[in-house]
């Protein structure tokens, strides 16, 4: 018996109808009337909005919001802890707002699903598909042993539940602990092995809601300690400037390539930064990035790391030799004994709030190492 996936859909607001509205977007209407003067004098026309249109225009505003609100209620706040990883996720919606999601899914032996999407349309009608999707998902990837198998029965479902318009969508099945890789992909962007330099994973098929026949292949991979894994949206890569240029493929490798060992916050902030700078703060399509970085195996190395990531690299070199000049910790619990060495000398050189976050990054990556590497 077919699964009613809108069953299983949060509760949304009851609005008025919203349809018209969205059809009409900043619509405005003005009229044209006279403005008196004193006898004698020419009339004057001033022009006065009409009350129907800014009524109009609040109703689209808050319609907007509350596409804005489901969207944002389905992102997750931050993204989860997986052993011996760093993740980061981020979402920026665009002005009209777009249908991106993603989602992350502990499984069956010890195995953690990835998903990224892009659902067509913009306004409330793509924050409704985003939702049935992302529900439709979460479904069928508790039911399904392989990304494969799951993304094929997630587009039976999307063509059951939304029968006008496509969703892109790429999955994969992480197992942490050695790094290998299971990908499925649905016409998305491919992902991006960051090691000394970049490889495209190139996997995909049709694209959801095309075809209730469409097969999907998988491909394999590994990340290495110290490799990340880049997922985004076509958001990233089709950024427009005000003359019409795009910031393109070529150029989002350039920007990972000025550091290609950066950790997922740090490149997160870079892209982003970009994104916003090539485009004025103007986006006309939501940017969505997940970031997936292994761990480095060696203690020491991966301290540097994180060090260099919160204060930068000529600081943790001078802060580094001031603080080991005895020795570098080998263990986790000599780092520990070090803890409060090091956020007296960092706080003595780059302030208190610096301090703070450089003594929180080292302390969750000792729990990391005390648990999982």
């Amino acid at each position: 018996m077919p699964v009613r996936h809108d069953r299983l859909l949060p509760a949304l607001p009851t609005r008025r109808r919203v349809w018209p509205s969205l059809l009409s977007h900043r619509q405005r209407r003005r009229i044209v009337v006279p403005k008196r003067q004193s006898p004698g004098e020419p009339a004057l026309h001033e022009p006065v909005v009409d009350e129907a249109a800014q009524q109009r225009a609040r109703e689209i505003e808050q319609e907007l919001q509350l596409a804005r609100d489901i969207q944002q209620g389905l992102l997750l706040e931050a993204a989860p802890h997986l052993p011996g990883w760093e993740v980061t996720a981020i979402s920026l919606p665009a002005r009209d707002l777009g249908g991106d999601l993603y989602d992350f899914l502990p499984l069956a032996n010890g195995l953690h699903g990835i998903m990224i999407g892009d659902v067509s349309g913009k306004g409330l009608p793509a924050a409704l598909r985003m939702a049935v999707a992302r529900t439709v998902f979460r479904h069928e990837a508790r039911r399904y042993a392989d990304p494969a198998s799951t993304i094929a029965a997630v587009n039976r479902g999307i063509l059951s539940e939304i029968p006008h318009g496509m969703v892109t969508m790429l999955y994969l099945h992480l197992e942490p602990h050695t790094g290998a890789v299971r990908c499925a992909n649905a016409g998305h962007t491919f992902p991006l092995l960051i090691t000394d330099t970049i490889q495209e994973l190139e996997i995909s098929g049709l694209p959801l809601g095309v075809d209730s026949e469409s097969e999907y292949t998988e491909l394999n991979a590994v990340i290495a300690p110290g490799e990340s894994l880049l997922l985004y949206t076509d958001g990233l890569i089709e950024a427009t400037r005000a003359d019409g240029a795009i910031l393109g493929f070529e150029r989002l490798v350039e920007l990972i390539m000025v550091q290609p060992q950066r950790k997922p916050r740090a490149l997160a902030a870079a892209l982003v930064q970009e994104v916003r700078t090539w485009t004025n703060g103007v986006l006309s399509d939501d940017v969505t990035l997940v970031i997936l970085r292994r761990r480095l195996l060696d203690l020491a190395a991966e301290m540097r790391s994180v060090i260099v990531d919160v204060i930068g690299s000529e600081a943790m070199h001078t802060l580094w030799a001031t603080a080991f000049a005895d020795g570098v910790p080998a263990t986790v619990e000599a780092w520990r004994e070090r803890l409060p060495q090091l956020q007296s000398l960092a706080q003595a050189q780059f302030g208190r709030g610096l301090a703070r976050e450089l003594l929180q990054q080292i302390r969750l990556t000792l729990d990391d190492y005390r648990e999982h590497v």
